[in-house]
């Protein structure tokens, strides 16, 4: 399972964040250039966990006058906004909203691996070589890599 990381702001919002778990996840106190992270790791019976997990992290922000925290998961970066004066969080929202950035990360997935063998069949390089020669045609250019790939397949159709 995935460690989730939780950015605190200081070394005191993340032990009470610590304290405020209550023994359900395995917590660990890393440090990074940015200052002190909470990893969580959630134990099996993850959708549960993570709704309580996400409560406690709403209670922590709310509690702690913060409006924000943000959370690596993976490769992926969220930011955990408190919840409004009043109402707690909502975990129906909030997994809609994660299925919807899913969604949305895997169709650009397939159009950045269809970019990719474009590339690589044009210029008889490797799938990683052509991962790496679109990344940098998009950063020159400050481009989103999605919408390089983009014009790439849209450049392969017209020929």
């Amino acid at each position: 399972m995935d460690v989730i990381r939780v950015h605190a702001p200081s070394e005191a919002h993340a032990l009470r964040l610590m304290a405020s778990l209550d023994g359900g996840f395995r917590v660990d106190l890393e440090r990074d250039g940015s200052g002190p992270v909470v990893g969580l790791t959630p134990d099996v019976e993850t959708a549960t966990k993570l709704v309580e997990l996400f409560n406690a992290l709403g209670k922590w922000l709310a509690d702690g006058d913060l409006a924000s925290c943000q959370i690596r998961f993976g490769d992926r970066v969220y930011t955990l906004l408190a919840a409004t004066a009043g109402h707690p969080n909502d975990a129906t929202a909030f997994l809609l909203e994660r299925t919807i950035q899913l969604q949305t990360a895997l169709d650009s997935r397939i159009v950045i691996e269809q970019a990719k063998g474009i590339l690589a069949e044009r210029h008889g390089i490797t799938p990683d070589d052509a991962f790496a020669r679109l990344r940098r045609g998009a950063r020159s250019r400050r481009m989103k890599l999605h919408d390089a790939a983009a014009e790439i397949i849209a450049s392969a159709r017209k020929n």
